[in-house]
């Protein structure tokens, strides 16, 4: 298991103060978050693993379409000018 100060120095390690010994966690810390919790359908747990390079190649172009409407000006909500 990776240990927390892997990747720090020595100094940045010592700028970190230590945990005081008699604090006492808020029962309620819990609450704080408020009544409503995000439902996990909308925001899933990433999932690892590699995608397939067709995959990749059509988002690319997806984004790429998008990005170059943008920059032209053309808006990709109504259709065409003039086409309502």
């Amino acid at each position: 298991m990776p240990s927390v100060t892997d990747g720090l120095t020595a100094a940045e390690v010592a700028e970190v103060p230590d945990v005081d010994p008699t604090a006492v966690v808020d029962p309620h810390w819990l609450e704080l978050r408020g009544e409503i919790a995000l439902p996990s359908v909308y925001l899933p747990p990433a999932m690892a693993g590699t995608r397939p390079p067709w995959m990749r190649a059509v988002s690319l172009v997806l984004v790429s379409i998008f990005g170059l409407a943008t920059a032209l000006g053309i808006c990709l909500t109504y259709g065409p000018p003039g086409f309502q």
